[in-house]
Parts: structure tokens; sequence; C-alpha cells
């Protein structure tokens, strides 16, 4: 059985598992790999005063390791946690949190505005990915992005192209978007146009799970993938509003589409009142908009269906 299919029986049956039998399962499954990889894993020990779930060597230089599999999000303050842990050992030691449940809000762009880097994330998929291409591959991948764009956290889907190598003429668009909720809009809107019969493109979301990353995030993309790349985020569209990095990282790709979405395309009194919708009434909300209606009153609206249609 490989690293993948192993990975995807644990998850089918992760729901009847107590945390911490899934927790154990998930790391004996993660030594393997990295096993496999001749990483030399070292499993779950106890410096004083504190527990570190393993280490591992890469290109001659060892790593620390946290890795949760949590029912709930994971909060800032777990990775801070850990980053305390890294901080306190040798000088240039760097940390690897993998997670296989949803950070939080804001969790990670709480690392991002630390001053020292020495902490690489992993999200879900980033360890199917790893469990696919090697796990050696995947951190190759964000270290180099740390290196260049000093970024704690870039999904490996970001620089690589689905299905091989699409050719130019396919066109496929990436959007990368601050978390789910922004996603949900763009997958429903395409929803929208294909019901109404419009051929719409091949589409990537690439959540940056924060403003912060955003443009990190779309300039790998944009340097590494085939097709438009745009940042689509719920922030307000005046230049003063958005992050410094985005305007930089605009004339690098198709461009930033800004809300507030939440107000404008979908009319709650403010984004507070979005977040607390359900998925499936966000999605449902979002089926009823007027299309043709919205793209005569806004100008973001209409770029985004421009870039949606085929």
């Amino acid at each position: 059985m490989t690293p993948r299919e192993e990975l995807e029986n644990l998850d089918n049956l992760h729901h009847g598992m107590t945390p911490q039998v899934r927790g154990r399962k998930f790391e004996e499954w993660l030594n393997k790999l990295l096993a496999v990889e001749g990483m030399i894993p070292r499993t779950s020990f106890r410096p004083p005063g504190e527990e570190i779930d393993g280490s591992f060597l890469y290109e001659g230089r060892f790593y620390l390791l946290e890795a949760k599999w949590w029912k709930e999000q994971v909060p800032a303050s777990a990775i801070y946690q850990f980053k305390g842990k890294v901080d306190g050992k040798l000088a240039g030691t760097i940390g690897v949190f993998i997670s296989m449940s949803e950070y939080g809000p804001a969790a990670i762009d709480a690392l991002r505005v630390g001053k020292n880097l020495n902490v690489l994330l992993f999200d879900r998929d980033d360890v199917f990915a790893a469990a696919t291409h090697g796990f050696c591959t995947v951190l190759q991948h964000k270290l180099r992005l740390a290196a260049e764009l000093g970024e704690v956290f870039v999904p490996y889907i970001a620089t690589i192209q689905p299905n091989g190598k699409p050719q130019p003429s396919d066109k496929p668009l990436t959007v990368v978007t601050e978390g789910m909720r922004d996603e949900l809009l763009i997958q429903g809107i395409a929803q929208n146009l294909i019901a109404g019969g419009v051929r719409t493109r091949k589409l990537l979301v690439i959540r940056s799970q924060g403003s912060m990353g955003l443009a990190n995030v779309a300039v790998a993309a944009a340097e590494s993938r085939v097709g438009p790349v745009v940042i689509f985020t719920d922030l307000e569209s005046a230049t003063e509003k958005l992050p410094e990095n985005v305007m930089y990282a605009a004339g690098r790709m198709d461009g930033i589409i800004a809300g507030p979405w939440s107000e404008r395309w979908l009319g709650f009194p403010s984004k507070r009142e979005a977040k607390r919708m359900k998925p499936n009434e966000l999605l449902a909300r979002v089926a009823e908009i007027d299309i043709e209606g919205l793209k005569e009153k806004d100008s973001d609206f209409r770029h985004l269906i421009r870039l949606l249609s085929d």
C-alpha cells in the first residue's frame, strides 16, 4: 500500500477514533514516510519542561517537528507554543508544524508578522501532496519560498501545474483567497455561470490562510503557473486598506479583485454577518446573485466574470 493510500485509509477511518488514537496513528504514518525517504525521524521526546513530537534530518540539518490532527481549528497559540520551543534550541534550528486540522482565523497571519522566521507550516493539502510527491519535495518547496519571500506558508499546490503541464491555450484561472468563505463565493459564482449556460475556465482556488499571505502566495503561483492569477479578497478596495505587499504584487499577476463582497455583492450589513452564515447558506445566497445586473453596477464583479468566462 502506498503512503497516499495509507493516509486516505486513515482519513476515512479517523472519525471513529479518539483524538489520542488518531494523533498517534498519524504520527506513526508520518514517521514511516520520513523513514522511507531516509530522513532518520525520531519520535516524541521530552527535553526538560517540554514535549516535542519529533525531529528529522534533511540535507545535513536537523528539524523539529510538531504534528496535529485535532477536531477543532488550530489556534495561533499552538503555533506560538511550538515556535517558543524552536527559539530555545540551537541557533538556526527550523521547526515544521504540520496540521491535518484547519488553522484558526488569523493563526497563520499572527506568525507572519513575527521578525524571526524559523517555523514552516504544512496544511492538510500539503500532507496529501507529501504522501504523493514525497515529503522532501514539499519541504524543499517550503524552504525555497521562505528564503525568497520570507513566507511561512505557501501551499504546495500553488507552484505545481494541475494534470501535468497545461498549454497556454488552456488558460486555467488561479484565484488566491484569504480563506474558505472567499473560496465558496468564487466557486458559487462559477456554478451560477454554468447554470446560466456560460462556459467557464478551469478553476483552481488557493487559500493563503490570511490577508498577510495573499501577495506571497499569488506571486509564487504567478511565477510557476500557466494562465491568469488573481487575488480575490473581502478587504476594502481602497489602496490604503490593502496590505502593502499586495499592491506591490499586483504588477506581477493579472490583478486584484477586492470587495468587500459581503456587503457590495451579497448585501450583508457587515462582514461579521457573512462570517456567521453556514457554508450551504452562503452558497444559496450566491446562487441568487443577478449576474448581469451586478456586472453593470460593479467593475470588480465585471472583471471577475470576464476572468471566469471561457
